[in-house]
């Protein structure tokens, strides 16, 4: 990244986060900016890695992916090359949405989502088939209470209020 970011970054990712359809406009409008200051900046943002993408957020259940699991992952402590052949494999792996190097025991946690306890399991034996994983460690989740995007839960950052119907 060139600079640091600003309130006016800041304002602007936040806005993002709870809504990442937002128009130049609106956006501009949000920060008291011009819409071309606004492009510039959203521009820069995303040529210094600060906005990596802009995404649709789909119900898990709509599109087979209803079944959450965080697996722990243990391989070998061969270093760099391990680690390299791990990346390249989970990457590979459709279902896998995270993957976390973490200390502790585990190697890596990763988040899955799958259609079914049977996809998970297949996927899991596609995981353990991995050459250098020497042991797995799976929790199912149960139901997801809620997931929240980067920012979304900073001060100034709440939902737009709906209009109370009653005027009041």
């Amino acid at each position: 990244m060139s600079r640091q970011l600003d309130d006016i970054d800041h304002a602007l990712l936040r806005a993002l986060s709870n809504d990442g359809r937002r128009t130049v406009r609106a956006l501009a409008k949000s920060v008291d900016l011009s819409e071309p200051a606004v492009r510039d900046r959203l521009q820069r943002l995303e040529r210094d890695g600060v906005i990596r993408g802009y995404h649709a957020d789909f119900a898990p259940e709509s599109v087979d992916a209803g079944t959450a699991a965080f697996v722990a992952l243990r391989f070998d402590a061969g270093g760099r090359e391990a680690r390299d052949q791990v990346d390249a494999a989970l990457r590979r792996e459709p279902c896998v949405l995270e993957v976390h190097e973490v200390a502790g025991q585990d190697c890596y946690w990763i988040k899955v989502r799958v259609a079914s306890t049977t996809a998970l399991a297949e996927a899991l034996d596609r995981i353990r088939a991995i050459p250098v994983i020497r042991g797995t460690g799976t929790t199912i989740v149960l139901r997801t209470v809620f997931e929240r995007p980067l920012l979304s839960g900073e001060p100034g950052n709440e939902p737009d209020e709906e209009p109370d119907p009653a005027g009041a």
